[in-house]
């Protein structure tokens, strides 16, 4: 294991550059400037925002170091290089073309002891990182609670012992999710809450016991928590308070991540989890009814606001801490010094910009429908009911009758099925995200609110997440585009091509709806015959 030094869209979606004019660097900047920052998870949605924003906008950073591990047969050297080529990071290099000079990969893996990095290279991070943000995260709502230990606990546990021993520390951030404390709750403080078990205690469990085994008492142990995502964050940020005693660190708690709202690149986004996965099978033509409640808020919160706040979030535990230091310094001859006291920040929308799961779904099927892929198999049609009943009975009717239609005709033709695979797959989706769109929580944000306030306004322009200024009509127009552009890789100019596929469809679809109609009257008059 080493660290390897591999410094060897349209116009609607380029976001402007948040570059200052001014030759004064900001308060964040100046933070950043001759500092060295370690950074998990940069491969990651959100590890790239953060990544590319530091490059671009903190230009005075002396070096970032990024952990990356082998991958689907990728070497580390691969990836590295591989992870440049986004369009994510097109304004950067731009922007700040000698960009390699200042980045380095850390061969590592959350999975393994220690991060999976060489003891010679733990002493080069220990001797030269000022900042570690500690974005690695395993995000599946489902994932083997063994695993999800590993990355979502273990891995925290070494990043914090790795800081303490970080010669000159500045911060630690650690990314959480506002999800992690929402269980048997209707509102959530930026507070760490009382947990039912620590993460050492956690770890023995999962340690002692096979896959099987685990499986058979996960549910048992998730207690109320949704599912295995949301308790080992949980669960993870208690680990701060005990790991973590009397280091600067902060902890940062994002909603349901969306895609970029203006920067690097409007609309940008590389994963189908939560809601972005909802709007994808709907563009698709895949997905035509959900399990949501549409009076119900959706809290979401774009990935270049959560970046942002990250960024900063970092100068602000830095303040607090020389704050805490300075005050107890005065107060050496004490005999009980109070514990720094970790701040976490919100980055949520619902308290201060909210829209619900009805809105969510109206911007994004008019705006999907204004923009059609040629790639879709149905017209753009989504139907919300919160009833459980409701649900099961349309996803018969309109989901799983037409594909087994359509498998049935692929067999018969020689084609091989596949309609009913991904059906499956799509209701199980949405039966994980249901906790979510069927509830509503209010996420107290006060931290998050200070935080605006304490920035300059050049650091506002720069670093911008302030939730209230965001207009969500035209948040949801880049958002669609970015979906179509980026995930089901429909670039704009093949629209005309659409909106001539689309008659296409929606021809078979009125079609086949007249054809049921006049099969119901049928049904209805051999009935009436039959008893009259």
């Amino acid at each position: 294991m080493a660290i390897t030094d591999v410094r060897t869209m349209e116009n609607f979606s380029s976001g402007e550059s948040n570059k200052s004019t001014s030759p004064t660097l900001s308060e964040v900047q100046t933070f950043y400037n001759g500092s060295t920052v370690f950074l998990t998870g940069a491969t990651g949605f959100v590890g790239n925002l953060i990544l590319e924003k530091l490059i671009r906008t903190c230009s005075g950073i002396k070096a970032i170091y990024i952990l990356i591990r082998e991958k689907k047969g990728k070497s580390t050297e691969q990836r590295f290089k591989d992870l440049f080529n986004d369009p994510v990071f097109d304004l950067m290099k731009k922007e700040q073309p000698d960009y390699l000079e200042k980045v380095s990969a850390v061969i590592g893996d959350c999975e393994k002891p220690n991060l999976g990095i060489n003891e010679q290279y733990t002493e080069i991070l220990k001797n030269e990182v000022n900042i570690v943000i500690h974005s690695a995260a395993t995000v599946r709502f489902d994932e083997h609670l063994r695993k999800a230990v590993k990355i979502n606990i273990i891995a925290l546990q070494d990043i914090l012992k790795i800081s303490r021993e970080i010669k000159n520390l500045k911060a630690v951030v650690h990314i959480s999710t506002a999800y992690s404390n929402c269980a048997g709750r209707k509102s959530v403080d930026e507070v760490f809450y009382d947990l039912p078990i620590s993460g050492d205690n956690l770890i023995q469990v999962v340690n002692n016991l096979n896959d099987e085994f685990i499986n058979n008492v996960t549910p048992s142990l998730l207690n109320k928590w949704p599912n295995t995502y949301a308790m080992t964050k949980a669960i993870a940020e208690g680990e701060i308070l005990h790991h973590g005693r009397g280091l600067p660190v902060g902890v940062v708690r994002p909603s349901m991540i969306l895609a970029t709202a203006n920067e690097p690149v409007r609309g940008w986004i590389n994963n189908v989890y939560g809601p972005t996965g909802v709007v994808a099978a709907v563009g698709a033509g895949l997905m035509r009814t959900m399990c949501a409640d549409p009076n119900k808020n959706a809290d979401c919160i774009p990935g270049d606001f959560v970046s942002n706040s990250v960024i900063v979030s970092a100068w602000d535990v830095h303040n607090r801490w020389k704050s805490y230091t300075e005050a107890n310094s005065l107060e050496a001859e004490s005999a009980y010094v109070k514990p720094f006291s970790p701040p976490i920040y919100h980055c949520v929308s619902t308290t201060t910009n909210p829209f619900t799961w009805g809105e969510f779904s109206y911007y994004n099927k008019e705006y999907g429908k204004s923009i059609p892929s040629v790639k879709a198999i149905w017209p753009v049609m989504l139907f919300l009911t919160a009833s459980k009943f409701q649900y099961n009975l349309l996803c018969f009717l309109i989901h799983i009758i037409p594909a087994f239609i359509v498998d049935t005709l692929a067999r018969l033709t020689g084609y091989k099925p596949r309609l009913m695979d991904a059906y499956g797959k799509l209701h199980k989706f949405v039966g994980v995200i249901e906790y979510f769109s069927l509830r509503s929580w209010t996420f107290y944000d006060s931290n998050t609110k200070g935080l605006i306030k304490a920035m300059s306004d050049q650091d506002k322009i720069l670093f911008n997440f302030d939730i209230s200024k965001l207009d969500w009509k035209e948040y949801f127009k880049n958002h669609v585009r970015g979906i179509r552009l980026y995930i089901l890789k429909d670039p704009l100019d093949t629209i005309p091509e659409g909106e001539k596929h689309y008659r296409k469809l929606y021809t078979v679809y009125y079609t086949l709806v007249a054809l049921l109609c006049a099969l119901l009257l049928l049904l209805v008059y051999g009935l009436l015959n039959l008893f009259l």
